[in-house]
């Protein structure tokens, strides 16, 4: 299927060779990749060649691409500007959502990146422990000291093993000298008892526990995974799917925000209005059947791809609405994804397989057929 687009221009000289490096598809040699135009389910190249998205901007989009409530809302207050001198009063609106929907919180800061919501949750920690240690489980955003200068940074940077069978013996020997625990579920995330031990171990010492949901909050679980694993965190930050792919992050929490000594912020872009009314547009979309709606659909394109990768020794990491393809050992998953690519599938190697709500049947059965032709000829190959 095809789709008028704008003419793409040249990929741009100047734009730095590492910049967005995790969104250079292997379908590109190692550039980035462009596109004209988006709707629901699918992204049009400048030929107007149509790609059903399984990307969908590493979870950022949830609703589908540019979803219609949302879009009205946002033209609703384009005529006012993006940033000016005053707060919005969709600001405090979107707290309020926020809070409401998840227990233990009473204050809610924005910002623009997932990754300054975590610095900013970490920073505050630091003040009100003292300590210059961070226990992290996985990838924390690239800001210090959780980024790659970790170890230049002056803090002890602790990775730990969700895997170990001595974890929580692991945290409670070093939890004593962390400002924090910050827990980001994947798709490898242990038993929930597990998760909650670990908790229990760093908070007897006086870590503060945050919950690094970027990703996971309002796509793995429904609002939260803390939510549902009965876990209070001290800081909680959500983004991604709270935007349905406009930038936007919130910090939730209780005391440690409501202290200037353990809280401030000064940006510029944290009260941009149309992120803010972006962001308050999904949240009652989703909380008006689209979050079931897409979990219908992710959950159906799970056991689709279960049954189909099964014959082919493929398998599926994770829940219904978080998972990930793990292919058998030898087979190349920059392969997987150009061959889905000259079949009509985005797909990032490095990713999960993501589902919006507009990833309909119709769409499934597309994926399916695009993937079955794609292993059956790796499988020769």
């Amino acid at each position: 299927m095809t789709r008028p687009g704008i003419s793409a221009a040249t990929a741009p000289t100047r734009l730095a060779p590492g910049s967005q490096n995790w969104h250079q598809f292997p379908i590109s040699a190692g550039v980035p990749a462009f596109f004209t135009s988006a709707s629901g389910p699918c992204v049009y190249e400048a030929s107007g060649r149509e790609l059903v998205d399984l990307y969908c901007g590493s979870g950022a989009t949830i609703l589908g691409h540019g979803a219609p409530a949302q879009v009205e809302a946002v033209r609703a207050v384009l005529d006012s500007g993006a940033t000016v001198s005053l707060r919005h009063p969709a600001e405090p609106e979107l707290a309020e959502h926020l809070v409401a929907l998840c227990p233990g919180t009473r204050y809610a800061a924005f910002f623009k990146t997932g990754s300054e919501a975590v610095h900013a949750a970490v920073t505050s920690a630091v003040r009100a422990t003292g300590r210059r240690a961070v226990l992290t489980t996985t990838y924390h955003g690239w800001l210090l000291p959780l980024g790659d200068l970790r170890d230049m940074s002056g803090f002890r940077v602790v990775p730990l093993d969700w895997t170990s069978p001595t974890l929580v013996a692991d945290v409670a020997k070093v939890a004593d000298l962390a400002a924090c625990l910050v827990v980001s579920p994947t798709t490898e995330l242990p038993d929930p008892e597990v998760v909650r031990a670990v908790v229990r171990a760093a908070r007897a010492t006086g870590a503060v526990i945050i919950f690094d949901e970027v990703k996971a909050g309002f796509r793995y679980a429904y609002p939260t995974v803390a939510t549902t694993l009965d876990i209070e965190p001290d800081l909680i930050v959500v983004s991604k799917a709270i935007g349905n792919g406009f930038p936007i992050a919130a910090l939730l929490g209780g005391d440690l925000l409501a202290n200037v000594d353990t809280f401030s912020v000064y940006s510029t872009y944290a009260s941009e209005i149309v992120s803010i009314v972006a962001s308050l547009a999904c949240l009652r979309a989703l909380a008006d059947g689209a979050y079931e709606a897409f979990a219908t659909s992710s959950a159906a394109m799970y056991e689709a791809l279960r049954a189909l990768g099964a014959r082919y020794g493929v398998g599926v990491q994770g829940v219904p609405t978080f998972f990930r393809l793990v292919l058998p050992d030898g087979a190349d998953p920059d392969e997987l994804c150009r061959g889905l690519y000259q079949h009509g599938v985005l797909y990032h190697p490095l990713d999960q397989v993501i589902v919006s709500a507009a990833h309909g049947p119709d769409v499934r059965d597309r994926v399916c057929v695009a993937m079955e032709a794609t292993l059956a000829g790796m499988h020769h190959g």
